[in-house]
């Protein structure tokens, strides 16, 4: 590899280091690929231990050269998000935040997502409360009255139109123009013009009541008393109507809180929180272009500036890069006076808040760690503990499911589910499966299932402790394995009789009870799902004339199988695209006893 480097150009782009497998373990960006490749090819004593540990799995490297360093930055933050490496930075959201999404329709919807974002639709948020999201709606519907619906077939307004929060263009009888001024309305509302947009209303209001149109006054007089309500819910506001982003990073060597507050018009609309983990030892300032890019580069909420506690490397170019992704200009900078950079110490004030507070609980489940390994007879602290559980209605879709506890913390990216593939009405075969499964995928080096557990807890006692226990032998793995079980609360260990019964206030039972329950919960939810999904594939397919697009249009039409159970023959003959042989056929079949 060292003699490949001599070939590598001088020039800007991204470079690809993969292990002796083939694969991708870390991506970067480089304005010199030469000279910053180079930098990891050095004597190992010099090295941190980190990039020491990542080389030592180095087995071939690849690049690719671009014109410009702001193309590298776009395909690195493409090729991360692809192959998600191991060792480049692990950004973890603290929450799927809830985002108002104005659908790409002819006639738009408005709705609540914590969905991927598409390239057409248009995204608000994210909003810290999704309960204050919805009370908002209700507002924001009272003024705009959009659909939420998600069907346009019904061909008759639902309750929504007679409570006014709907102008039910499933009737037909709603111009395009009309519903469009509407999204526009709520369009220039949620990008902050709401002093504009009130001062419309009152404008139309007036208006009205001069042509002695009273029922639209009055319902102009409503919007602008609930857009007045919904002004002075938002928490914070300032004298100057600023549009911008204030990013604050804080935190320790490993690990980095980066806290994002939006503010819209002058007033705080939402904050969110992000956790960041340093795998190679990058520099601080580093660390925020990370964050950066990541944040914005699939982010159409880009305001016209961003104000940071720690500037990148180099700002200019995260500036350019903005502009070439999202086609406008962003400032990106540090203040240090007047009142912007009291905004930016308003921000690290919270994150210095929520960093002690994280620390704390660290330092908390660290001791119950630390005390339950002791309880346990455990050789290492179990930072990382994984527990099964398996689900079935009398050997009907048998799963299994895996939840993990990082630290005494749910990790809910880790967690798996499993369809079992054997025998459905064995709960120790279908737990050995489920096991086997998991272990084998690791032996794999599938990151999914990586890295193995410090304990493994199993919800059940000791029959299937020592099912857990021989497939761990099977495999060749030492990880220590108990079983805890729910009548009792009781301990199992393989191989051993007498449970240990601890204390019901104990801290670490507590902490694996947490887990344990989580696992039953995960478990019973696929179980549930798989079913339910069962009862409407069988329902629906034994009717002869009855295809995957008119299932779909049933569906659509009466909500759920069983509003279709219940339906009358002219009901049925309403449904877009049924004729009435095939409304026949269906009531008979749910009506033939």
């Amino acid at each position: 590899m060292k003699q490949r480097l001599k070939n590598v150009p001088q020039q800007p782009g991204v470079y690809l280091y993969r292990d002796k497998e083939g694969r991708v373990i870390y991506i970067g960006k480089a304005r010199v690929l030469r000279s910053r490749m180079r930098s990891y090819f050095q004597s190992p004593a010099g090295m941190h231990p980190k990039v020491r540990a990542m080389m030592a799995r180095v087995g071939d490297f690849d690049y690719i050269v671009t014109a410009t360093e702001v193309e590298a930055l776009i395909l690195e933050s493409n090729l991360i998000k692809a192959y998600q490496p191991r060792y480049n930075i692990d950004l973890r959201d603290d929450k799927s935040y809830p985002y108002l999404k104005i659908t790409a329709e002819e006639f738009p919807r408005l709705c609540i997502v914590r969905e991927k974002k598409d390239k057409v639709s248009r995204y608000y948020g994210p909003y810290a409360e999704v309960g204050r999201l919805r009370e908002t709606i209700k507002v924001i519907t009272t003024i705009f009255p959009l659909r939420t619906c998600k069907s346009l077939r019904n061909n008759r307004p639902c309750l929504n139109r007679d409570l006014g929060k709907c102008i039910a263009p499933c009737t037909g009888l709603v111009a395009v123009e009309e519903y469009q001024s509407l999204v526009e309305g709520i369009v220039s509302y949620l990008e902050g013009n709401g002093q504009q947009l009130a001062e419309q209303i009152a404008m139309e209001m007036k208006a009205a009541a001069a042509n002695l149109e009273f029922e639209k006054a009055a319902r102009l007089r409503d919007q602008a008393s609930a857009l007045k309500v919904l002004g002075e819910r938002q928490q914070v506001s300032l004298d100057k109507a600023y549009d911008l982003d204030m990013v604050g990073m804080i935190g320790g060597e490993q690990h980095k809180l980066l806290l994002v507050f939006k503010l819209r018009a002058g007033k705080i609309i939402a904050k969110e929180t992000f956790w960041l983990r340093r795998v190679v030892d990058e520099a601080d300032d580093e660390v925020v272009e990370f964050f950066l890019k990541q944040y914005y580069a699939d982010n159409p909420d880009v305001p016209p500036e961003i104000l940071v506690n720690l500037l990148p490397p180099d700002p200019e170019l995260i500036q350019d890069w903005l502009k070439e992704v999202h086609h406008r200009r962003c400032r990106l900078w540090k203040p240090e006076r007047g009142e912007k950079r009291a905004l930016v110490e308003m921000v690290m004030e919270n994150a210095r808040l929520l960093w002690e507070e994280r620390m704390l609980d660290d330092s908390k489940n660290r001791r119950i760690l630390e005390e339950l390994a002791r309880t346990l007879e455990l050789e290492v602290i179990p930072q990382r503990i994984e527990c099964f559980d398996v689900s079935h209605l009398g050997g009907e879709e048998t799963v299994a499911s895996m939840t993990v506890a990082t630290m005494g913390r749910p990790d809910k990216k880790a967690y798996r589910r499993f369809k079992i593939r054997t025998e459905q009405n064995n709960d120790v075969a279908s737990l050995s499966e489920a096991l086997r499964r998991r272990f084998q995928e690791a032996r794999h080096n599938n990151p999914a299932f990586l890295p193995e557990p410090d304990l493994l807890l199993i919800d059940g006692g000791l029959g299937q402790v020592n099912a857990a226990r021989l497939v761990l032998d099977e495999l060749g793995l030492e990880i220590p394995v108990l079983g805890l079980a729910k009548r009792e609360e009781s301990i199992f260990w393989p191989g051993r009789r007498e449970p240990l019964r601890l204390p019901r206030r104990d801290e670490g039972l507590q902490m694996l009870q947490r887990l344990r329950d989580e696992a039953h919960r995960f478990a019973v939810q696929y179980n549930r799902q798989r079913r339910g999904s069962k009862v409407t594939r069988s329902a629906l397919d034994e009717i002869e004339g009855v295809g995957p697009k008119r299932k779909q249009s049933l569906l659509l039409h009466f909500g759920s199988v069983a509003r279709l159970k219940t339906a009358s023959r002219e009901e049925l003959a309403q449904v877009p695209g049924l004729n009435h042989p095939t409304a026949e056929r269906i009531y008979n079949h749910f009506h033939q006893n």
